[in-house]
C-alpha cells in the first residue's frame, strides 16, 4: 500500500513540475494575506527565479503591489463561494511582458475553512490575438464589400457633377461665382480621393515585387515631401545609411506607406518642428522609424489607430493607416506605434530582408 502511494506521489510530482501551464499552491494566512507554498518549472522559467527565492514570500511582495492586489481579490472571491472558479487576466512577467491567461483557482477546503489555494494559469494570449487578427480580417472584408458598393454608387453622379461644374465655370463671368465653383471643384477631388481610398481597400492591386533599396524609396519620399515640409518649417531629418539592403518589396506600395506616414507626422505638428526619418539594419530585418515632436496621441485615441474610418484628423478618412497596415503585412512586415500626448509620435516598422513569394 505504501508503495502504491510513493508511485502515486511520484506521478504526481512528475506532471506538476513538467506540465507547460503554470501551476502554484497558496497558503491562506487570513482572508488578507496569502504566502506562495509551491509552484511548478514552467512557473519558475516564466519568473526567472528558483523555489528558494519564491517559498513563503507573501504574494504582493512577489507579484509586486497592484498585481499583488488583482491577485488576492480573486483569492478571496475562491475563499468566499468555496467553489473552483475560473477566469481571463492578465499579468506582467520581468521580460516576457504582458501575459494573458486562463486561470482555474481550486479553494482546497478542510474542517470548513480555506486553508489553501491550488492554481492553474493557460497562457491564451497567442490565441486572443489570433482571434483578434481575425475579427480585424472580417471587419476589413466586410468594409471593402460595402466601399466597392458605394465607390459603384458615387462615380456615376460625380461624374455629372463634375461635368456640370465645368460648364458653369466656362460659362461663368462672376468673379464671386468663381471663388464658389472653386471651392465645388476642390470638395469633389476630395469626394474622389475618397473613393479612391475605398477602392483599395475593395479590391487587390496589381504588384510588382522585386528587390528594392528602402534608402532609395525613402530618399524620393522625403524630395517629393520637402517643399510641403519647408513651408510649414518642419525640418526632415534623415538618419540613415546610403546603401541599406535591399528587401523584396513593391516599391509604389512602400511609397504610399512612407507618404502617408510623414503627411501624419506633419499634420500632428503643425508649425515649426521636427521629423526624423530613422532606418537602421539589423540580422534579419530592416527597422524604419518616423519619430516627430507633435502633438502626440491620447491613449484612448492609440488603440483604436488603423480601425476604419477611425480617425484624429478633422477632415480625415480613417483610411490611411489602415491601407498603410494592410501593406505592411503584405510584405511580412510589422506595424506599430508609441506615442505620448504633447511630446510626440514613433511609427515603427520591420520589414524582412528575405522575403519570396
Amino acid at each position: 500500500m505504501e508503495k502504491g502511494s510513493e508511485l502515486k506521489d511520484v506521478n504526481l510530482d512528475i506532471i506538476f513540475h513538467h506540465i507547460s501551464d503554470l501551476i502554484f499552491q497558496i497558503r491562506v494566512i487570513d482572508v488578507h494575506h496569502y504566502e506562495i507554498e509551491a509552484v511548478n518549472e514552467a512557473y519558475l522559467s516564466n519568473y526567472e527565479t528558483s523555489k528558494e527565492a519564491i517559498s513563503g514570500r507573501r504574494i504582493e511582495d512577489f507579484l509586486g503591489v497592484d498585481q499583488g492586489i488583482q491577485a488576492i481579490k480573486r483569492f478571496q472571491e475562491a475563499i468566499i463561494r468555496k467553489k473552483t472558479i475560473q477566469f481571463e487576466e492578465g499579468y506582467s512577467f520581468p521580460k516576457q511582458g504582458y501575459k494573458l491567461f486562463d486561470i482555474t483557482l481550486v479553494p482546497l477546503v478542510e474542517g470548513g475553512s480555506v486553508e489553501k489555494l491550488i492554481g492553474i494559469a493557460k497562457d491564451i494570449t497567442e490565441k486572443r490575438m489570433n482571434e483578434e487578427h481575425l475579427v480585424q480580417s472580417e471587419k476589413l472584408s466586410i468594409v471593402g464589400q460595402l466601399a466597392a458598393g458605394i465607390a459603384h454608387e458615387l462615380r456615376n453622379p460625380l461624374t455629372s457633377l463634375k461635368g456640370f461644374l465645368k460648364l458653369i465655370q466656362f460659362r461663368n463671368t462672376d468673379k464671386d461665382i468663381d471663388r464658389y465653383v472653386q471651392v465645388m471643384d476642390s470638395e469633389f477631388h476630395r469626394i474622389e480621393q475618397i473613393i479612391d481610398e475605398f477602392l483599395i481597400l475593395a479590391k487587390p492591386t496589381k504588384t510588382n515585387f522585386q528587390n528594392n533599396r528602402i534608402d532609395l524609396i525613402l530618399d524620393e519620399v522625403i524630395e517629393l515631401l520637402s517643399g510641403q515640409a519647408n513651408m510649414k518649417s518642419i525640418i526632415l531629418q534623415k538618419e540613415y545609411a546610403s546603401s541599406l539592403s535591399p528587401i523584396y518589396s513593391e516599391s509604389n506600395q512602400l511609397k504610399q506607406v512612407f507618404i502617408n506616414l510623414l503627411k501624419n507626422a506633419m499634420d500632428a505638428i503643425g508649425e515649426e518642428g521636427e521629423i526624423i526619418i530613422k532606418a537602421t539594419e539589423r540580422k534579419e530585418h530592416i527597422q524604419i522609424q518616423v519619430i516627430d515632436n507633435g502633438s502626440g496621441i491620447a491613449d484612448e485615441e492609440l488603440e483604436k489607430l488603423g480601425s476604419p474610418f477611425f480617425t484624429t484628423k478633422k477632415n480625415g478618412t480613417g483610411l490611411g493607416l489602415t491601407i498603410c497596415k494592410r501593406i505592411v503585412k503584405k510584405h511580412k512586415g510589422t506595424f506599430t506605434i508609441e506615442s505620448n500626448e504633447g511630446k510626440g509620435t514613433i511609427v515603427t516598422l520591420n520589414f524582412p530582408k528575405i522575403y519570396s513569394t
